[in-house]
C-alpha cells in the first residue's frame, strides 16, 4: 500500500508533541540551575529559550486542534459573560502588547451572558489578536470591541497596519513572515464549532479586522453562572496569553522572574 502524505498529520504532530514534552522538562529544570550558578547575565538567553519553548507548543497545538475531524471539536460549554471575559483578557493583552509597541484597546459595555467553552473563545481570539499585534507592528494600535446585535454578540479585533490590497485574499494577509498561518483556520473552527462565523475585512483607509459573529444563548431562569478563570492552562500551567502571543511578543517578555 503507498503511504499517503496526508497520514503524516498525526504522526507529525505525535512527535512533535514528545520532543516538546522532553523539551519543556528540560527547560524547567536547568532554568533554576542557570540562574543559581550564571545569575541574571544570562536571563536573556533563558528568555529566548522560553519564548522557542512557546512557539513550539502554540503550532504543536494548532496541528493537533486541526487534525481533529470538524464533528469532534472539543467544547466544554458553561454559562459564561462573555463580556467579562473579553474585560479581562484585554487587560492581561494590553500589558504585553506595550513590550512589543504596539497601544492595544478593548471596549465592551456591562454583561453579555451566554453559553460557550471559556478556553476556546479565548483561544479564538487571542488567535486574532496575536495577527492584529503582527499587523500594526511596532508603533501601531490594535484593539478589541464586543458589542450585541440582532440576539449575536459581534466582536471585531482590528489594527492599524498596512492592510492588503483587493487583490490579495485574507489568508495571504494572515499568513504573516514567521506564521505557518495556522491561527485563522483554529479561530473559524472554534467559532464553527459555537455556531458563529469569522469574516475577515479591510478597514476604510489603513488596517485589518476581523469580525466574529456569535449567537447569544442566555442562561435559563435558576442556571448557574460560571466564568472560569483561564490566565493559565490547566493542563500545563503556562500561559494561555503567552503561548498564543509568543510569535509577536519580544523575548523580554519570558524572561523567568516574569514566568513565575
Amino acid at each position: 500500500m503507498a503511504f499517503q502524505t496526508e497520514d503524516l498529520g498525526p504522526l507529525l504532530a505525535e512527535q512533535l508533541r514528545q520532543q516538546m514534552n522532553n523539551l519543556a522538562a528540560a527547560v524547567q529544570l536547568l532554568t533554576p540551575v542557570v540562574q543559581e550558578k550564571g545569575g541574571a547575565q544570562y536571563d536573556p538567553y533563558l528568555a529566548i529559550l522560553h519564548q522557542s519553548l512557546y512557539r513550539m507548543m502554540r503550532m504543536v497545538g494548532n496541528l493537533e486542534y486541526l487534525e481533529l475531524p470538524e464533528e469532534d471539536t472539543p467544547l466544554r460549554e458553561t454559562t459564561l459573560d462573555l463580556a467579562g471575559m473579553c474585560r479581562e483578557l484585554g487587560r492581561q493583552v494590553s500589558a504585553l502588547a506595550e513590550l512589543a509597541g504596539v497601544c492595544f484597546t478593548w471596549e465592551e459595555d456591562g454583561s453579555l451572558l451566554t453559553h460557550g467553552d471559556a478556553a476556546q473563545l479565548r483561544r479564538m481570539l487571542l488567535n486574532l489578536i496575536s495577527n492584529a499585534l503582527r499587523a500594526a507592528g511596532e508603533g501601531g494600535r490594535a484593539g478589541m470591541r464586543l458589542a450585541r446585535r440582532d440576539g449575536r454578540a459581534v466582536i471585531t479585533v482590528w489594527d492599524s497596519g498596512a492592510g492588503f490590497t483587493p487583490e490579495a485574499d485574507e489568508n495571504t494577509l494572515l499568513q504573516r513572515p514567521g506564521s505557518l498561518g495556522l491561527g485563522l483556520r483554529v479561530a473559524r473552527r472554534i467559532a464553527a464549532a459555537h455556531g458563529g462565523t469569522i469574516v475577515v475585512q479591510q478597514q476604510e483607509g489603513r488596517g485589518s479586522r476581523a469580525v466574529v459573529s456569535l449567537p447569544l444563548r442566555p442562561p435559563e431562569k435558576g442556571e448557574v453562572l460560571k466564568t472560569p478563570a483561564m490566565g493559565f492552562d490547566g493542563s500545563g500551567g503556562f500561559s494561555d496569553v503567552l503561548v498564543e502571543l509568543s510569535g509577536v511578543l519580544p523575548y523580554r517578555a519570558f524572561l523567568p522572574e516574569d514566568l513565575e
